[in-house]
C-alpha cells in the first residue's frame, strides 16, 4: 500500500486538472451497507459523465488503512471494498479509451468480474513489469478496450505516473 500510495501521489500531482478523481472513503463505506451501495452508485453516474466529457478519471480508495477489530473483520473490509471497485466497473456505461487497474487481486477481479473477461491477448508490458492485455471477446463488457494490469509492488514513484501521461490525450 504504501507503494501505490505514493504513485497515485505522483499521478494526481503530475496529471492536475486532467484527471478527474473519485475517491471512495472506506471509513464511510464500512458504516452500512447502504453506504457502500451509495457511494458505488455515486462513482458509477460520475466515472461515466466524465468519461463522456473526454477526461480521464481516476476511481480509487481512500490512502488511510482501516483495520477491523481482527484479522477476519480486516479480511471483510478487504472485500467489501475489493467488491465495490469490480461494481463500480460492471455499472460503468461509457466504454473508457483504456483502464488501468493496480493491485494484484483488484486487477484480476476487475477483469474477470468486471469486465468479464475469461481469455485475453497479453500485448506486451506498458512498462517493465506491468502487462498490457485486450480482450476481443464478445461477451466482455469493453471488447477491445487495452487494459493495464499494474500490480501493487512495480516499479517507482512515478511509473504510474508515465504510463498515464502516455497513455492520457
Amino acid at each position: 500500500m504504501p507503494k501505490t500510495s505514493e504513485q497515485l501521489a505522483s499521478l494526481r500531482s503530475r496529471r492536475g486538472e486532467k484527471l478527474h478523481v473519485i475517491e471512495l472513503d472506506v471509513s464511510e463505506m464500512i458504516k452500512s451497507p447502504s453506504s457502500s451501495a451509495d457511494a458505488v452508485v455515486a462513482a458509477i453516474s460520475e466515472t461515466d459523465a466524465q468519461i463522456s466529457a473526454g477526461k480521464d478519471v481516476l476511481v480509487m480508495t481512500s490512502r488511510r488503512l482501516v483495520l477491523g477489530v481482527d484479522a477476519l473483520s480486516s479480511l471483510s473490509i478487504g472485500g467489501l471494498v475489493a467488491g465495490a471497485l469490480v461494481k463500480i466497473v460492471q455499472g460503468l456505461s461509457v466504454q473508457p479509451r483504456y483502464i488501468i487497474a493496480k493491485g494484484g487481486i483488484t486487477s484480476s477481479d476487475a477483469a474477470t468480474k468486471g469486465l468479464r473477461i475469461k481469455r485475453a491477448m497479453v500485448l506486451g508490458q506498458a512498462t517493465p513489469g506491468v502487462p498490457l492485455w485486450r480482450c476481443d471477446e464478445e461477451s466482455s463488457k469493453f471488447r477491445g478496450v487495452p487494459y493495464v494490469v499494474f500490480p501493487g509492488n512495480v516499479g517507482g514513484r512515478d511509473t504510474l505516473a508515465d504510463l498515464v501521461d502516455a497513455w492520457a490525450e
